[in-house]
């Protein structure tokens, strides 16, 4: 990871000793022993594994971080650095150097929006339509009059648009995004006894298919695509949801 991606250690001493003395894999495990689970927490340990040149793991991590902090500078800053060491990574290992084939278009498009703020931008422009609506009923006391008014026809386009952005936003999380966290081998299904498909890097985004599969009390495996519409097992713990 570049050298001016700083972590966010303030209140950890013991951590921030670690990482001083240049024991990144010391800090990454006393992070881990009291995980937080909040943006900071997955940026820390994006920064840590990039100091320790695992650039999937590090993809992987801030790739959490803005999900759970969209739009924070530091943080896209450090993605954006991530994704091109996986990158370079990939194309020097001879693997397939396109982090997210997995995904289509409109979920490329539905991972970009968050939903509380499709709400919100919903909420606000129903609310200034309502108002737009209002006062021009009050000047004309005729509904039809108030609906052929510039006004009328901009409110509808625009709650229609927006309510077309949500749809899209509902129907692209269908198949919700994860990262590997470690690079595994895609099985033909839930469990080791079945045949080997290919083999996929950590860093890597994949959709989620339906719920896990219980192979034992002690072992899950989720359905995912990789690619296109090429689908394919892994272990459920090789996983980071987005």
């Amino acid at each position: 990871m570049k050298e001016e991606a700083s972590l966010h250690l303030s209140s950890m001493s013991d951590v921030n000793q670690l990482v001083t003395a240049g024991k990144f894999k010391d800090a990454v495990d006393a992070l881990k022993q009291n995980p937080t689970y909040d943006a900071t927490y997955f940026y820390n340990l994006g920064v840590l594994y990039g100091k320790m040149d695992q650039p999937g793991l590090a993809a992987a991590y801030l790739e959490k971080a803005n999900r759970e902090k969209p739009h924070d500078p530091e943080i896209l800053s450090s993605l954006k650095f991530a994704r091109e060491s996986l990158h370079q990574h990939l194309i020097k290992s001879g693997s397939e150097s396109v982090i997210d084939s997995a995904s289509n278009q409109l979920e490329q498009f539905s991972d970009r929006i968050q939903g509380d703020e499709i709400l919100g931008v919903i909420g606000l422009i129903t609310l200034i339509v309502s108002l737009l609506w209002i006062r021009a009923y009050l000047k004309t006391r005729n509904i039809t009059k108030t609906f052929l008014k510039p006004s009328g026809w901009f409110g509808v386009l625009a709650l229609v648009l927006m309510f077309a952005f949500y749809g899209i936003y509902r129907t692209g999380s269908s198949n919700p995004p994860a990262v590997l966290i470690s690079k595994e081998l895609l099985r033909s299904g839930p469990g080791m006894n079945y045949p080997e498909i290919s083999s996929i890097e950590a860093g890597i985004k994949v959709r989620v298919i339906g719920s896990p599969a219980n192979v034992n009390e002690n072992e899950l495996w989720q359905k995912v695509r990789y690619k296109n519409n090429q689908t394919a097992w892994l272990p459920l713990s090789s996983l980071l949801p987005l």
